[in-house]
């Protein structure tokens, strides 16, 4: 069997809508063909309107993927690989009800730092989305972009950073400010409402104390 049909073969066998990163199909099954021949056999095949390019370096089988199937791929098999960060997380808190058409997430299964598929916009994140990561990078996130977020409903906000407060891991915060770069203004802000609600935390240590930080008011709720 010839090696273009070889890779037919494979799409036609992968359950609709998957897509397919080319860098990893040529080490798992295509690794004995020259690693030229196999691209240039993926842009006849999409010339030949076989395959679909999703974007650089992603396949799919021609006429099989829509945003859904994208989504699943960044996210993983298990949902443990990804993350929508933006618009979708705001809204996922009722911070606002504004919704955007565009899509921004994190996504730890990319081969490159960002990727850009229509209206997806995802960027690769360094470290597990484990739960209690997710739930620290979401709060920075949110206070990094907080005079951003269109209509935001300060009241929610208020009720977020306290439940925020009552599940917080200061390890999983910790590891996230080594590994991912936030401005010290966020941490300040997060560091603020832990301090508002008398949360032991480790957040000086990412801090001048030399520095006066200007961070937003927040409510404090009582109940």
């Amino acid at each position: 069997m010839k090696n273009k049909d070889k890779i037919i073969e494979y799409f036609e066998k992968c359950p609709k809508g998957s897509v397919i990163v080319a860098n990893d199909l040529y080490t798992s099954n295509f690794s004995k063909m020259s690693q030229g021949a196999f691209f240039k056999a993926l842009e006849r095949l999409t010339k030949q309107g076989l395959l679909s390019r999703v974007a650089k370096g992603m396949y799919a089988w021609s006429g099989q993927i829509d945003n859904e199937d994208v989504l699943n791929h960044f996210f993983g098999e298990e949902n443990l690989d990804g993350m929508y960060i933006g618009s979708k997380l705001y809204v996922k808190y009722g911070l606002t009800a504004c919704k955007d058409d565009e899509i921004w997430l994190y996504s730890t299964i990319m081969d490159k730092e960002t990727c850009n598929i229509g209206n997806i916009h995802a960027k690769k994140v360094h470290i597990p989305l484990t739960y209690d990561n997710t739930r620290i990078i979401e709060a920075l996130e949110i206070m990094q972009n907080y005079d951003e977020i269109p209509e935001l409903n300060k009241n929610k906000f208020a009720r977020y950073a306290k439940q925020f407060s009552k599940n917080y891991n200061d390890e999983a915060a910790v590891y996230v400010l080594n590994n991912m770069r936030y401005k010290k203004k966020t941490i300040a802000f997060m560091k603020k409402i832990l301090d508002m609600y008398k949360i032991p935390n480790s957040l000086q240590n990412f801090l001048s104390c030399t520095s006066k930080y200007k961070v937003p008011p927040v409510l404090r709720v009582a109940r």
